[in-house]
């Protein structure tokens, strides 16, 4: 009977052991565990760490081998210490009891040990559980190894992705203190600056302030000092027929009175032309090599598409840059006093995901009005709404071509899941008129 209760004691004290390590090393993300070696590598036990950090999958299978062995060993030597003792019902009070040892020392304690500091718990059950490690190893490296070979073809090991990986360094850096919701978000921008393609941050063909060949010098002079842009296009006959680009400096080092009449493409600089698919790094790389500050985008059918400068570029980083002495509305949101938002039509999505802390799939448009007449299908007159993503868009101004003004309002969950008869879309598209 001593040897049952002994076995019965170790049985337990091993399932305990087993679970705290296991719930530490899932409380941990990714970067806090290689931190973890990293920072404390000149430590006797960081080699064995490492180790278990390349081969994870050996790792965990060794976690659940020895938990579950554990539990069925717990189960039995109930059951025979019950049995014994000729307690009725011996297998329905087992079953009872093993319920609640379970609940208790395989997720109730190891949890509560593990929860505030997994890093200290983790680092400390390592020495016992390296002798674990090297005992049962043995009886895992037949299945781990069919396991990797399964799961060769799709992925080499179970990396996380680069992406996620850096996404996690910032969540940890932002819990911690060490990095600041602005500088967070910056990181977050030049991770996603790399995938960002042009014609995500050019200025659309319908927002471009163009000239054309046939104008003067005094036309583009007042045409800069009325607009406050730096650079304007030249065109010959019609917008995709861009020649060249005015740069405001070599205008006025030019310009003198006698000249006001000269054509245009006296001081213009040759055009600049890149596909709309172009990655935005690629690009702003290849301004600065050819000492460009502005871009055409063409499209692939060679029309013009937009135009992007360097500005734009940075901007896609480091947020907004505003000029206190450019013309034309603002596009910031204006708040009402029902807590709805004013913004233009050409607003981008992302400020509108800033805005209400939204992921909007915007694959096949970027601004509100591409939003809305994407999915109704159509130009909206005054007064159309478009319920979306939990987000009312409701058209102030629009004439025949444009949605010029939109007001946003946040959807309570009524409001979402009202009018049930009418079908709901992937997106969660939802129309009134």
């Amino acid at each position: 009977m001593i040897i049952e209760w002994l076995l019965t004691a170790g049985a337990l004290l091993t399932l305990v052991f087993l679970s705290t390590m296991e719930s530490a090393y899932e409380s941990l993300s990714e970067i806090s565990l290689r931190l973890m070696a990293s920072e404390r590598e000149d430590e006797p036990r960081a080699e064995f760490f490492r180790e278990l950090l390349e081969h994870r999958q050996r790792f965990t299978l060794l976690l659940i081998l020895g938990t579950q062995l554990s539990i069925v060993a717990i189960a039995i030597l109930l059951f025979d210490l019950i049995a014994s003792a000729g307690i009725r019902a011996a297998l329905i009070l087992t079953f009872a009891s093993a319920f609640v040892v379970v609940f208790l020392f395989r997720q109730l304690i190891p949890r509560a040990v593990a929860l505030n500091r997994p890093e200290v718990v983790l680092w400390s059950l390592l020495p016992v559980f390296k002798i674990f490690y090297r005992f049962f190893s043995i009886l895992v490296a037949p299945i781990s190894a069919v396991l990797h070979r399964m799961q060769k073809p799709e992925q080499e090991e179970d990396e996380p992705d680069e992406v996620e990986e850096i996404q996690a360094f910032i969540d940890v850096g932002e819990e911690e203190g060490i990095i600041e919701g602005a500088e967070g978000e910056m990181i977050q921008s030049i991770v996603e600056f790399s995938a960002t393609r042009v014609s995500e941050v050019m200025r659309p063909r319908p927002q471009i302030v163009a000239i054309e060949t046939d104008a003067t010098l005094a036309d583009v002079r007042g045409l800069i000092i009325d607009t406050k842009y730096s650079r304007i296009p030249v065109y010959r006959g019609e917008l995709d027929n861009i020649e060249g680009i005015v740069y405001v400096r070599d205008l006025f080092a030019y310009y003198e009175p006698e000249k006001a009449n000269e054509s245009v493409t006296k001081c213009m600089r040759p055009a600049y032309f890149v596909p709309e698919s172009k990655p935005v790094a690629e690009l702003l790389e290849e301004m600065q090599k050819a000492k460009v500050h502005m871009s055409i985008v063409i499209d692939e059918y060679g029309g013009v598409a937009g135009l992007v400068s360097v500005e734009d570029i940075i901007e896609e980083i480091v947020g907004e840059i505003e000029d206190e002495d450019r013309a034309g509305p603002s596009d910031d949101p204006v708040q009402e006093e029902n807590g709805s938002f004013l913004v233009d039509g050409a607003t981008e999505i992302r400020k509108v995901e800033l805005l209400y802390k939204k992921e909007i799939e915007a694959d096949d448009f970027t601004t509100v009005a591409g939003l809305i007449m994407n999915n109704l299908g159509h130009v909206p007159q005054i007064g159309e709404r478009l319920a979306f993503k939990g987000i009312e868009f409701e058209v102030v101004d629009a004439d025949s071509r444009r949605v010029s003004r939109v007001r946003l309002r946040q959807l309570d969950e009524a409001a979402e899941t009202e009018n049930p008869e009418e079908p709901q879309g992937s997106d969660e598209l939802n129309l009134r008129g």
